[in-house]
C-alpha cells in the first residue's frame, strides 16, 4: 500500500504576489526611468508651452487635459500583452530620435512652436524602440499617436479655417431659423433679428468642437468592435459631420432664444447651457453610430479563437 505525498495547501499557490508584479518587472529597468526623465528635461518647457495652450481664455483644446490619461490607461490595459512581448532594443529608434531632435531644433530657432510641441511624439516613439523595440512600440501606436490631439495648433495656422467654418455654419443656422419662418439675416458674423442681433463669437464658430469630436472619433474608431471601414468612417466622416451639424444647432438654438427672448438671453446662461447640451447630443450620436456599425460591420471573428 502506497501513501501519496502531502502537499501543503500553501504551495497551492506559489508566489501570487510575485507572478503579479511579473508583468511590472518585464516593463521597467533603471534605464527607462532615466530615459523618462531626460525626456522630463528636454521638454519641460514644451510641456509648459502646451500647458498654456490649453487654458487660454477661450482655447480650442481645453479637451487637451484629458489626452495623457486616456493614453495612459491604454498603456495600462494592454500592460500584460507589453509583458508577454520580448524586449529587444531596435536601432530603427536612431532616426526617430533625430527627427525629433531636428524638429525641436528648427521649431525653436525659427519660434514655431507648434514644430516643437510635435516633435515629443516621435522622441517618444524613438526612445519606445531603442529601449522596448519594435514589438513594444508597435503594440502602443494608438497611444502615442493620440498624443496629436492634446498639442495646440496655433491662431495662425486655424483662424482662416475657424472663420470659414464659423460662416458657413451660422449662414446655415440662419436658414434653418428662415424655413421655420423667424425672419433672419446674417452679416458677417452677425445674425439680426427684428431690433435686435446676435454675434456668433470664435468659440461658437465650431472648430471647438471639431476638434474635441475628432479625438472622440479616433478614440471610437479604436476601440469600436467593427472592422477597419467603419472604423475609418467613424474618424474621418462621421466625426467632422456631426461636429458641424451639432454646431449649426447650436447656433440655430441661440438665434432661436435670442428671437423670441431678446439677445441678452441667449448670449448669458443659455450660451453656455446649450453648449453642454450640444455635445451630450454628438455623444449620444457617436454611440449610436458605432452601434449601428457594430451590427451592419462588425468585426471579423479571429480565427484561432473560433469554436
Amino acid at each position: 500500500m502506497t501513501q501519496e505525498p502531502h502537499v501543503p495547501a500553501a504551495s497551492a499557490q506559489p508566489a501570487a504576489p510575485g507572478a503579479a508584479s511579473a508583468w511590472f518587472r518585464s516593463l521597467f529597468e533603471v534605464k527607462d526611468l532615466v530615459v523618462v526623465a531626460l525626456l522630463v528635461i528636454i521638454y519641460r518647457n514644451v510641456a509648459h508651452e502646451i500647458h498654456l495652450g490649453w487654458t487660454l481664455v477661450d482655447s480650442y483644446y481645453s479637451h487637451g487635459f484629458l489626452i495623457p490619461f486616456i493614453c495612459l490607461f491604454f498603456v495600462w490595459r494592454d500592460r500584460k500583452v507589453l509583458a508577454a512581448l520580448p524586449r529587444k532594443p531596435s536601432a530603427w529608434g536612431y532616426p526617430w530620435v533625430a527627427a525629433a531632435a531636428l524638429m525641436l531644433f528648427v521649431g525653436d530657432f525659427l519660434g514655431f512652436g507648434v514644430l516643437t510641441h510635435m516633435s515629443l511624439i516621435p522622441m517618444i516613439a524613438g526612445a519606445l524602440l531603442l529601449t522596448h523595440g519594435a514589438a513594444r512600440t508597435r503594440t502602443l501606436w494608438f497611444p502615442i499617436a493620440f498624443l496629436f490631439f492634446m498639442i495646440p495648433i496655433p491662431a495662425s495656422i486655424t483662424q482662416s479655417f475657424a472663420l470659414k467654418l464659423k460662416l458657413v455654419a451660422t449662414e446655415s443656422a440662419v436658414q434653418l431659423a428662415n424655413l421655420f419662418t423667424l425672419p433672419m439675416v446674417r452679416e458677417g458674423s452677425y445674425v439680426h433679428f427684428g431690433d435686435d442681433f446676435l454675434l456668433v463669437g470664435e468659440v461658437c464658430g465650431g472648430l471647438r468642437s471639431l476638434i474635441a469630436l475628432l479625438a472622440l472619433g479616433a478614440l471610437m474608431a479604436y476601440i469600436s468592435k467593427t472592422r477597419w471601414l467603419a472604423r475609418m468612417f467613424l474618424f474621418l466622416v462621421a466625426a467632422p459631420i456631426v461636429a458641424i451639424l451639432t454646431n449649426i444647432l447650436r447656433i440655430f438654438s441661440l438665434c432661436v432664444a435670442g428671437y423670441f427672448y431678446g439677445s441678452s438671453v441667449a448670449a448669458g446662461t443659455f450660451h453656455d447651457v446649450s453648449g453642454i447640451l450640444i455635445f451630450l447630443i454628438a455623444f449620444i450620436c457617436f454611440f449610436s453610430l458605432e452601434g449601428l456599425l457594430r451590427k451592419i460591420l462588425p468585426a471579423r471573428e479571429n480565427p484561432e479563437t473560433a469554436p
